[in-house]
C-alpha cells in the first residue's frame, strides 16, 4: 500500500515570518482557487518569534493575511523531500503519512540553537536561550527564580525581556564577543535603523541589569541540578549562584530539509539566487536557513518568493533590490558573534559533547571525522540526530557531519513501518 498523494498549487514548510509573507504574497497575486499549503510542527503561526501572537503591526498584517481562503495549515512533521518533483512526505500528529506535492515547494525551515559544550553544560537548569523563552511563552513559572543569561547573539536581550515579563529575577547578561567586535557591530547598525531601534527599545527595558561583554561560561554545578555558573572574562572567574542558566552561541541555519532536497549548502546556509530559488528548479530556501538575520530579511525573503512562485518575475524582480541589504547584516551577526576560541578550548575529557548518547570529549578527540567518530562511538546517534552536537562536533573538532537521511525526525517502530510500507512489500 503505497502512501497516498495530495496536491496543492504552492507547498510551504514552515510557518514564521519567512513562510507567512510567501503565503500571504502569492496568494494576493494568483487566482484564487489556487490552493497554498502550509505545513509546520508549531500549533500556533509566527514561528519561534511570534509564537505568543501579534507583538507589533507588521506581524499582525502577515497574521491576518494567513485568514486568506486559499492559505491551509497543517500541524504535523515533514519527513523527507521528495526526489522528483516539488513535495514532502509529512506525518500527521495521528501518525498518518502523505505525499504533499505542488508546481513549488517553499522551506522556510528557520534556525535553531548552537551549543558550545562546557563542564556542566548537561545539567537540569541548563537550557538554551531560544529554547528557555518558548519555555516562557508556553507558561513555565519562574517567578523569583534567579536567571543567569550568557550566551552570545541578539537573542538574549529578548529572552532577558521574557525572564522580566515572567517576574524571574534576572541576575546578569553576559555575552561572549569581544568588546572590540561589539564595538565593529554597534558602528554599523545605524545602516539597519529598524533593529537600531529594536536595540534600543531592550537596553531601555534591560538597563539596571548587571551586563558584561567579552564574558563566558566556563563551567556549572550542582548537586543533581544547576546551582551555581562560574563567569569568566580571560582575566579573572567568578561564581554566581542561580537557578537557570539560558546560554547558547548565537543560532545556525536549520538546512536538513535542504540537504534532503539535495540543495547546494555553503556555509551551513542554503544557497539560493536573486529569486530566493535554490540550485534545485521549483525548490525556494527563505527565512533563517539562508542565514540568520532576523525577521525583517525573513519577510523581505517570503515576498519575493512568493511573487516568483506566482510567476510575477517583474515584481519578483522589483522586490529583491532589498536582498543585498540584509544579507550583509547577516555577515555582520555572523563575524561579530562566531564563538571566540576560549570556548573551544575550556571543555575537559569528561566533559559530555553528545548528550544523547552520553559520549565525553576524550571519546571523540581522536576521530579522525564525523563518520568514524559515529562508527566509533556513535556520535549523533541519539534522538537529536546530531542536531545539537553536529555543530558542537564541527566547532570543536572541525567534524563535518554526514548528508541528511530521511525521516529527518525520530519515529517509533510503527510510525517507520508505514511511512515505508511500499518499499517493504515490494522487496
Amino acid at each position: 500500500m503505497s502512501r497516498e498523494t495530495n496536491r496543492a498549487d504552492l507547498v510551504i514548510v514552515g510557518s514564521g515570518p519567512a513562510a507567512m509573507a510567501a503565503a500571504v504574497t502569492y496568494s494576493r497575486h494568483v487566482d484564487p482557487s489556487r490552493r497554498i499549503l502550509v505545513l509546520d510542527e508549531l500549533t500556533t503561526l509566527g514561528g519561534q518569534i511570534w509564537r505568543e501572537g501579534p507583538t507589533n503591526r507588521v506581524a499582525k498584517y502577515w497574521m491576518d493575511g494567513m485568514t486568506l481562503p486559499n492559505i491551509h495549515r497543517m500541524k504535523g512533521q515533514v519527513l523527507d523531500v521528495l526526489a522528483d518533483r516539488p513535495g514532502v512526505v509529512f506525518q500527521s500528529p495521528e501518525g498518518e503519512t502523505q505525499n504533499w506535492i505542488g508546481d513549488d515547494l517553499i522551506l522556510a525551515t528557520g534556525a535553531r540553537e548552537r551549543w558550545i559544550p562546557f563542564p556542566g553544560w548537561t545539567l537540569p537548569g541548563v537550557v538554551g536561550m531560544g529554547g528557555f523563552q518558548a519555555m516562557l511563552k508556553t507558561g513555565l513559572a519562574i517567578d523569583h527564580k534567579r536567571v543567569v543569561i550568557a550566551g552570545s547573539g541578539p537573542l538574549m536581550y529578548p529572552v532577558g525581556r521574557s525572564v522580566q515579563k515572567a517576574k524571574g529575577q534576572l541576575l546578569f547578561l553576559g555575552e561572549q564577543a569581544s568588546i572590540a567586535k561589539l564595538v565593529y557591530f554597534a558602528a554599523h547598525l545605524p545602516a539597519y535603523p529598524e533593529k537600531a531601534i529594536e536595540a534600543l527599545g531592550y537596553f531601555a527595558k534591560l538597563w539596571n541589569v548587571p551586563t558584561r561583554l567579552g564574558t563566558w561560561v566556563q563551567k556549572a554545578g550542582g548537586d543533581g541540578r544547576l546551582e551555581w555558573v562560574q563567569l569568566s572574562n580571560g582575566k579573572k572567574s567568578w561564581h554566581l549562584d542561580c537557578d537557570y542558566l539560558a546560554t547558547g552561541c548565537h543560532l545556525i541555519p536549520n538546512i536538513d530539509l535542504a540537504r534532503l532536497a539535495g540543495c547546494a549548502i555553503d556555509k551551513d546556509r542554503v544557497q539560493m539566487d536573486h529569486l530566493c530559488q535554490s540550485s534545485r528548479p521549483h525548490l525556494y530556501a527563505i527565512g533563517e536557513c539562508t542565514g540568520v538575520g532576523g525577521a525583517e530579511r525573513a519577510i523581505a525573503q517570503g515576498i519575493v518568493a512568493g511573487l516568483a512562485a506566482a510567476r510575477q518575475p517583474g515584481l519578483a524582480q522589483h522586490h529583491s533590490a532589498a536582498l543585498p541589504r540584509w544579507e550583509r547584516f547577516v555577515q555582520l551577526l555572523d563575524a561579530t558573534f562566531s564563538p571566540r576560541s576560549e570556548l573551544l578550548t575550556q571543555i575537559g575529557e569528561d566533559t559530555i559533547v553528545c548528550r544523547c548518547e552520553d559520549i565525553p570529549h576524550g571519546r571523540i578527540k581522536p576521530m579522525s571525522c564525523w563518520r568514524e567518530a559515529k562508527l566509533q562511538t556513535r556520535l549523533g546517534m541519539g534522538p537529536c540526530q546530531g542536531k545539537v552536537c553536529g555543530p558542537a562536533a564541527k566547532a570543536l573538532y572541525g567534524f563535518e557531519p554526514d548528508i541528511s537521511r530521511p525521516p529527518i525526525s525520530p519515529l517509533s517502530v510503527q510510525a517507520l513501518l508505514q511511512l515505508y510500507q511500499s518499499e517493504i512489500n515490494e522487496s
